[in-house]
C-alpha cells in the first residue's frame, strides 16, 4: 500500500470522527474516492514509465537499421489488451501505444492532454 493511500484513509477515519452522524457512506465514498485517485495516478506513472522505455526501444531499433516500430508485436499487444478487457481494451491498447510513439515532428506529446481538457476532442478551432 502507498504512502498516499494510507495518508487519505486516515484522513477519511478522522472526517468520519469529526463528523458526528456524518454519514458513513458519504465517508465510504470519499474513501473510495481517495483509492480511485491513487490508482489514477499509478496508471499515468505506469503509461509514462512504458512510453518512456517504448521511445528508447524504438530508438535502438531506428540506430539499427529497423523499423522502429514492429507491427506484429503491436497486434499482440492489442489483442493481449482485448482478451483481458474486452473491446474497449484494444482502445486502451491503441492510445498506450499512440502515447509511446516517438515523436519526429516536434511534438510535445501533450497536445492530446489540452483537447481533452477542452473539451474539442482534438478538433483544430474555427
Amino acid at each position: 500500500m502507498t504512502a498516499s493511500v494510507e495518508s487519505r484513509r486516515q484522513s477519511a477515519v478522522q472526517c468520519r470522527a469529526a463528523v458526528p452522524g456524518g454519514g458513513a457512506a458519504q465517508t465510504h465514498g470519499r474513501e473510495i474516492r481517495a483509492v480511485l485517485d491513487d490508482l489514477d495516478e499509478q496508471i499515468v506513472a505506469m503509461v509514462l514509465r512504458r512510453a518512456e522505455l517504448a521511445r528508447r526501444y524504438q530508438s535502438v531499433r531506428r540506430m539499427s537499421g529497423l523499423p522502429a516500430t514492429e507491427l506484429a508485436w503491436e497486434n499482440r499487444t492489442l489483442g493481449r489488451f482485448a482478451d483481458r478487457l474486452g473491446a474497449k481494451g484494444a482502445d486502451i491498447a491503441r492510445a498506450v501505444l499512440s502515447l509511446s510513439q516517438l515523436m519526429t515532428s516536434g511534438g510535445s506529446g501533450h497536445e492530446a492532454r489540452g483537447a481533452a481538457q477542452n473539451g474539442d476532442g482534438g478538433k483544430p478551432a474555427e
